[in-house]
């Protein structure tokens, strides 16, 4: 893989949406050399991707209706990012607490799980009602 590949989708914020996407994005991760070499770390951005989606779907849009969700999927051989565009609720991420290790259950780990496997965690909500959750891992190119 030579050039950027970058792929932008706008959906509502659908549970019923996830898997079809999940399986649009995985396809598309594979292509980029060191993602397709490691099921490990595809593995772990595709929960990172899961994880993204699931708070839009639950935190975002938590209140009525289900609002449209952008997101964009930007791969390059060296780096792969996901950006992901709501207006829903707003959230500040920084008051988000680590999660407890005697709990057991499931719920409470997305940021925290989105912040250990990516190298950059942005987060920035504007005064016009967007929140955009940028996500960025640096993959190890083959051969350098």
């Amino acid at each position: 893989m030579d050039d950027e590949l970058a792929v932008k989708i706008e959906v509502p914020a659908e549970l019923k949406l996830l898997r079809p996407l999940n399986l649009f994005v995985r396809g598309l991760m594979e292509q980029a050399p060191a993602l397709a070499a490691s099921e490990k770390l595809l593995d772990d951005m595709e929960l990172v991707f899961n994880e993204a989606f699931m708070n839009v779907h639950d935190h975002a849009y938590r209140f009525g209706a289900k609002g449209r969700l952008s997101v964009e999927i930007i791969l390059r051989q060296d780096r792969l990012e996901f950006r992901f565009e709501d207006e829903g609720e707003s959230f500040d991420p920084n008051l988000i607490p680590p999660p407890d290790p005697d709990e057991t259950g499931e719920r409470g780990r997305g940021v925290w799980l989105m912040r250990q496997f990516m190298d950059q965690f942005i987060y920035r909500s504007d005064t016009n009602g967007k929140n955009l959750l940028r996500l960025i891992k640096n993959l190890p190119v083959p051969g350098r």
